[in-house]
C-alpha cells in the first residue's frame, strides 16, 4: 500500500512548481505525483514552436526522470486517477491501485475542445501525442485551416512554410478575442491577412467531407479545401474526478486565497483551478503559465503547513505570431474607467494601458514591440499610478507628432 503525506496529481506547470515548492522548505516529507502521461513534465505552450521546427521534440521537456529522483518524488506516469475518496483519503488509478495521502493537490489541467469532425486529417494540439500527430499531418501538407482564433491555431498557422495555404475559421467577429482588446485585434488581423492568412469571421463549419483532402462547407455558404484541420476551440479544465468527489466546482475547481478547496486538505493549481483574479476579485482561470506556477507554488506551501495567501491571477499571454510580437497583461476590456491608447501608423507599435478610477495601472496591450511588458506588469502588481509623461518619455522629441493619442 502505497501512502504520501502530499499526493499532486498531474505534471505540468503546476505540479512541478509544487514539488519544487514543498522541496525548497521541506526535505522530509513522503511526496508522489500522478500522471496519465508515461513521460517526465513538458511545456505545452511550445508545441506550435515544435510544430513549426523553431524547436526540437526534446526541447519541449521541463524535467527528466533525474528530476523526481533529486526531490524524492514517486512517479505514477501512465496511470490516471479515476477516482478520488476524500473520507478516507485515497486515489484509485487507473490500474485498479490504491495510493493514499494525507494532503492532495489537484493539477489536472485541461483538454482541448474538440469538435465532432470523424477524420484522420483533424486533430485538435494540447498533448505530446497531438503534437506528434500534427507533425505528421502537416509533412507535405499544400493548405492548413484551423478553427478558433486563439492561443493555439494563430502561433501554429504563423510558424507554417510561407507557401503553406492557411485558412482561419473565426465562430466571432474577430481574432483572439478572449486576448485582445478590440483595437489591437484589428490592428492585428489586417497584418495578418497582408502575410496571406485568408479570415472567415462570424463562420462555423456546417458540413464537411473527407474524400482525399477535406472539403469544409461554411455556414455562411462559402467552402475552404484543406488537407489539415486544427481544431483550436480553446480548452475544458479536467474537473470530472473533483466533482465526484464532492469537491466545489464551477468551470473549475473553487479555491481560496491559499489556493485551498471547500475540503481543507485538498487544494488545486493551475488550468483546473478557479480563483480570484487579481484585478477583479472574480472568480476566474487564467489558463496561462505564469498562474500554474504561481497557484503549484502556493498550494505547495500551504500543504506543508506554511501558510501563504495567493494576491490573485492575472492574464498574462505573451507570443509572436506572423513575425509579430503580443503581450496582454491584466485587464482588457474598454469598460475600464481610464484608457490610454498609443499607435504609430508606421512601426505598427500599438500600446493600449487600462487605468482605475485613481490612475493605477490595471492592464496593458502591447501590439509589435513588448519590451516593455516586465515593467507593466511590476506596475499592475504593486499597483502603481500611471504619470502622464511616463510613456512618452521614453521616445523620441517626434512622439507626439507620431502617436495618436486619446
Amino acid at each position: 500500500m502505497e501512502v504520501f503525506d502530499i499526493l499532486i496529481i498531474g505534471n505540468s506547470a503546476a505540479g512541478i512548481s509544487a514539488i519544487k515548492s514543498i522541496r525548497k522548505h521541506n526535505k522530509t516529507v513522503s511526496l508522489g505525483i500522478i500522471d496519465r502521461e508515461n513521460c517526465p513534465a513538458y511545456s505545452r505552450v511550445m508545441t506550435p514552436y515544435f510544430i513549426g521546427k523553431k524547436c526540437s521534440r526534446e526541447s519541449l521537456y521541463l524535467t527528466d526522470e533525474q528530476f523526481y529522483k533529486d526531490l524524492n518524488t514517486t512517479t505514477f506516469f501512465g496511470l490516471e486517477a479515476v477516482e478520488l475518496n476524500t473520507e478516507a483519503k485515497y486515489v484509485i488509478l487507473s490500474d485498479s491501485s490504491k495510493v493514499y495521502f494525507d494532503k492532495l493537490i489537484i493539477a489536472t489541467g485541461a483538454e482541448a475542445t474538440s469538435i465532432d469532425i470523424l477524420s484522420d486529417r483533424s486533430t485538435v494540439l494540447r498533448h505530446m501525442s497531438d503534437a506528434d500527430k500534427l507533425d505528421k499531418l502537416l509533412s507535405g501538407a499544400k493548405s492548413v485551416t484551423a478553427i478558433g482564433a486563439g492561443l493555439v491555431s494563430i502561433p501554429v498557422l504563423s510558424h507554417l512554410k510561407d507557401d503553406v495555404e492557411k485558412n482561419l475559421i473565426v465562430g466571432s467577429g474577430r481574432i483572439f478575442s478572449r486576448v485582445l482588446d478590440k483595437d489591437a485585434s484589428l490592428i492585428l488581423e489586417e497584418k495578418l491577412k497582408c502575410k496571406g492568412l485568408t479570415i472567415y469571421k462570424n463562420d462555423d463549419i456546417s458540413s464537411y467531407k473527407d474524400n482525399g483532402k477535406l472539403h469544409i462547407k461554411l455556414k455562411s455558404g462559402k467552402s475552404v479545401d484543406t488537407d489539415v484541420l486544427l481544431i483550436g476551440k480553446g480548452v475544458t479544465p479536467n474537473i470530472q474526478l473533483a466533482l465526484k468527489s464532492g469537491i466545489d466546482c464551477n468551470n473549475g475547481i473553487l479555491i481560496n486565497e491559499y489556493c485551498q478547496t471547500n475540503i481543507d486538505f485538498i487544494y488545486a493549481a493551475g488550468d483546473v483551478a478557479e480563483g480570484n483574479d487579481f484585478i477583479t476579485g472574480e472568480k476566474t482561470i487564467q489558463g496561462n503559465w505564469i498562474t500554474a506556477i504561481e497557484q503549484g507554488e502556493i498550494a505547495g506551501l500551504n500543504s506543508i503547513g506554511i501558510k501563504t495567501k495567493y494576491e490573485g491571477s492575472l492574464k498574462n499571454n505573451t507570443t509572436e505570431v506572423f513575425g509579430y510580437d503580443l503581450a496582454v497583461i491584466g485587464y482588457f476590456n474598454d469598460d475600464a474607467p481610464k484608457i490610454k491608447t498609443f499607435f504609430n501608423e508606421f512601426t505598427g507599435i500599438y500600446r493600449k494601458i487600462f487605468l482605475d478610477s485613481d490612475n493605477r495601472v490595471i492592464g496593458i496591450t502591447l501590439l509589435n514591440n513588448t519590451n516593455e511588458a516586465g515593467i507593466y506588469y511590476d506596475m499592475i502588481k504593486t499597483r502603481e499610478r500611471f504619470p502622464e509623461s511616463h510613456l512618452l518619455s521614453k521616445h523620441n522629441t517626434y512622439a507626439h507628432k507620431l502617436y495618436r493619442i486619446s
